[in-house]
């Protein structure tokens, strides 16, 4: 019998599979025209990124598997909901394509660099990158309203910074470490031989 505990503690993976999960529907969303339910779902999805390593700390239940499950639903939803907005605000996305283009190249860059070094995308949960993710999210409002672009123009700024950050704690760390909230731990850690 599972304890009540064990179940409690898959509580941040099963928000991050949820989160996985809900990628097809927004996409169809986006693909029907409802800009509505691709806002709704794309906020809920973003709700359960917020979520799932805050209840993992509080849980005790920070892992191997919830460290990947969360990364690669991050992917996801990053993929998602650009092609949704290219599909539902597509002026939108010929406007801000360079913008968008440079953040996911800093984006990817980190994944591609930290196969080649690490042999797997890292998974490094950063400070920064949880900055990015609230100021990308509050960012879309004034952008699909068509208030202003400049908040996007400073959450893609920030994701470019991440991208520098993350790529700095790749070249530190001498393998990959699991949660590095800084490139300042980064480089605790390799002074300490770790």
């Amino acid at each position: 019998m599972v304890s009540a505990m064990s179940l409690r503690s898959q509580v941040p993976n099963l928000l991050s599979a949820l989160r996985i999960a809900l990628m097809p529907a927004v996409l169809l969303t986006a693909v029907g025209g409802s800009r509505r339910w691709f806002v709704g779902l794309l906020i809920g999805a973003l709700l359960t990124d917020a979520l799932d390593g805050f209840l993992a700390r509080r849980l005790h239940a920070e892992s191997e598997l919830g460290r990947k499950l969360d990364s690669w639903a991050d992917y996801l939803t990053m993929i998602t909901g650009i092609a949704g907005i290219a599909i539902l605000w597509p002026a939108i996305m010929q406007r801000e394509l360079a913008w968008v283009t440079t953040g996911l190249v800093a984006f990817f860059a980190v994944v591609v660099y930290g196969f080649v070094r690490l042999g797997r995308a890292p998974c490094y949960h950063t400070w920064a990158s949880k900055v990015f993710a609230l100021a990308c999210g509050l960012s879309m409002i004034p952008l699909l309203a068509e208030w202003s672009a400049t908040p996007f123009h400073v959450a893609m700024t920030l994701l470019v910074a991440c991208g520098v950050e993350e790529l700095a704690i790749a070249l530190l760390v001498p393998k990959h470490m699991g949660e590095v909230p800084t490139v300042w731990h980064a480089w605790r850690l390799r002074r300490e031989g770790r």
